[in-house]
């Protein structure tokens, strides 16, 4: 499914395409008993892989500019994709051509064999017909010269005889023949086979000529469509850098109201500490070590805490927690017991619960679907306190957690 990150008081906003993200049997199971959890996907395509790249450099972002980003992402995945096929087509173009040449040179070689061929058979040929006069007057010869039952052999044989290696057989066993009539009949039979042999040469190179020029054409228009395939890939190539330019513009146009929209934010995110410091008064600070609080969900983090470059603007901005790719309707627990002052809409935090831990440590949990906790409320860790969703300045499901020190927001993977 499309599921767009992050535009939390902390978070990134890009599209992204993810599976559902599981956060556990037994805690879905608490929360919808019967039903199945989803389940969970961490495998990233490519896109994905790029988009979590640019969200990870971004920081925060408004929807409309995670949209545009999105798209951006998109645009990069299929110029890579169009880039891996013109490369292919350019390796089969190669492939084609160089086929294409050895058929043109196995035709011209074909060719050449058969001319040869037909010359020597033509001349071949004159010997044959030359040496078939010859036979004739021989056998003629010997039928003049031999006896009455001779002659009525030679009848039969010339009568019956269907190819010259008959005639030349059967007049072996007719008496008288001498060495001379029998050399006249073995070199026209000589020059018979050999005239057969050229003329069975002359077929095979017909042949090999009929194939090298299918082949030739075969190969031909391979190569055809590879070049126009190639100049269509190359084409779209070019319609999709053109609409990441007109995107990037996009992107610089708006640069005022993104930052409007993250000011506002970052006044919130001021708020909530005042609000804290006043609420922790007295309080003493908690050492930092591991381990002092439990992650809200189980689910991989999508962006961490901390400075980023935007990767277009180039502006800095400050992501004040972590954001975890759950998605809508998954319980939230709290990290660890406390008592919550704060539970309900809260500007670009969306619906929000603040847990004050009474030790100058305060836990925060943005953009609830539903809030399930009370203000005055005592909870434990691992107690529900409401369900993920992405209202405020969210873009796409997820939960923005976030760890504060008497209001002032540190990198909650310090505590967990």
């Amino acid at each position: 499914m499309r599921r767009r990150r992050c535009a939390s008081g902390v978070g990134l906003v890009v599209v992204v395409l993810v599976g559902s993200l599981g956060t556990g049997p037994g805690a879905w199971a608490a929360v919808h008993p019967g039903k199945k959890p989803p389940t969970t996907t961490t495998t990233l395509s490519p896109r994905e892989a790029r988009v979590a790249e640019l969200r990870d450099l971004m920081g925060e972002a408004s929807a409309q500019e995670a949209d545009l980003l999105s798209e951006i992402a998109d645009i990069e995945s299929r110029l890579d994709n169009l880039e891996k096929a013109v490369n292919d087509l350019t390796k089969q173009t190669t492939a084609a051509q160089r086929r294409l040449d050895t058929a043109q040179r196995t035709l011209q070689k074909a060719e050449a064999d058969q001319i040869v061929a037909l010359q020597r058979l033509g001349a071949i040929q004159a010997q044959v017909d030359a040496a078939r006069q010859n036979m004739n007057q021989t056998v003629a010869a010997m039928y003049q010269r031999g006896t009455s039952e001779e002659q009525a052999v030679y009848v039969a044989l010339v009568e019956g005889a269907s190819t010259p290696q008959d005639l030349f057989s059967a007049q072996r066993y007719v008496s008288g023949t001498i060495k001379s009539d029998r050399r006249e009949l073995d070199h026209f039979v000589a020059l018979k086979e050999d005239a057969d042999d050229l003329h069975k040469q002359v077929d095979a190179r017909a042949e090999e000529i009929r194939v090298s020029r299918d082949q030739q054409v075969a190969e031909r228009d391979r190569l055809v469509g590879l070049k126009a395939e190639a100049v269509a890939n190359r084409a779209a190539a070019k319609s999709e850098e053109d609409r990441q330019q007109d995107l990037l513009k996009q992107v610089q146009d708006k640069k005022a109201d993104f930052q409007s929209e993250l000011n506002a934010l970052q006044v919130e995110s001021g708020a909530v500490g005042e609000f804290l410091r006043q609420v922790q008064a007295g309080q003493k600070l908690a050492p930092r070590k591991k381990r002092t609080f439990k992650a809200p969900v189980t689910g991989p983090i999508s962006s961490g805490f901390g400075i980023r470059v935007h990767p277009i603007l180039g502006d800095v901005r400050m992501h004040t927690g972590v954001d975890y790719a759950v998605g809508t309707g998954y319980p939230i627990r709290a990290a660890g017991p406390g008592i919550v002052v704060w539970a309900g809409p809260r500007g670009g935090y969306g619906n929000a619960v603040i847990i004050d831990h009474r030790n100058g440590l305060a836990t925060l949990y943005a953009h609830q679907s539903r809030v399930e906790a009370t203000v005055g409320q005592k909870v434990g860790a691992g107690q529900v306190v409401g369900f993920v969703g992405q209202t405020g300045m969210a873009t796409g499901p997820h939960l923005h957690f976030e760890v504060r020190e008497f209001g002032a927001p540190v990198d909650p993977l310090m505590y967990l």
